[in-house]
């Protein structure tokens, strides 16, 4: 008999799914679409069964995302770097390569386990850098903010990129300049053409990194402690 037969289930661990299976079929649908019943159905289980593992939507997008930022993460051969400006170069570029390879799902990430902290490593590793180097505790975080910023509005522009070819930006200016006579914004039309400077791309994200590196050596020149 079944449970649908009115035999109450065994108290006990459902056998028929665990939380890599829950993990592996969600990674597989867009964050957009992915309901319990859906997964319930993809897996092949009742909701029930389901909800043994997982206590509602919200903590599953949570767990999932966290288990593909932590997979981006450690696909990276991260070492600790003493140099900071290393060490906030390869936060960036981790971070970065991280939400890009995440995908839809970087916009759910939290971190609820110590498992899920050990994607947080690289940006300890260059708090600590900073701050060794000289800079402040509250200034170190806020560096770390800005970079974790960047990174993700990168990888963000990436994606959109990749979708419509270009820029969402580029193609509201572009629009808009075609309404102005050819001699305006003759520098700003240029600027469009010249597609190094895509926000996103690798060229205009180093640029965006040396501009942070130069801030950070300033405000160890003005602290005395420049290295």
């Amino acid at each position: 008999m079944t449970d649908t037969d009115g035999v109450k289930p065994r108290r006990g661990r459902p056998r028929l799914v665990d939380r890599e299976k829950i993990i592996r079929a969600a990674r597989l649908r867009d964050p957009a679409t992915l309901t319990m019943q859906a997964l319930a159905e993809d897996i092949g289980v009742d909701r029930k069964t389901l909800h043994y593992h997982v206590e509602n939507r919200t903590s599953l997008m949570r767990m999932v995302a966290a288990d593909a930022f932590r997979d981006a993460v450690s696909s990276h051969d991260f070492t600790e770097e003493s140099d900071w400006r290393t060490a906030i170069h390869s936060f960036a570029h981790i971070t970065r390569d991280a939400v890009t390879a995440a995908g839809a799902w970087a916009s759910y990430v939290e971190f609820d386990s110590e498992e899920d902290l050990e994607a947080v490593r690289p940006a300890e590793a260059a708090t600590v850098a900073l701050v060794n180097a000289g800079l402040a505790e509250a200034d170190a975080g806020r560096v770390i903010t800005m970079l974790a910023e960047l990174a993700f509005a990168s990888a963000r522009a990436i994606s959109d990129t990749a979708a419509r070819g270009t820029a969402p930006q580029e193609e509201l200016l572009e629009r808009a300049l075609e309404k102005v006579p050819a001699g305006q914004f003759a520098l700003t039309r240029r600027l469009l053409g010249n597609r190094s400077t895509i926000p996103g791309g690798d060229e205009h994200f180093s640029f965006q990194l040396e501009v942070v590196t130069l801030g950070v050596e300033k405000l160890l020149e003005v602290a005395g402690t420049a290295s």
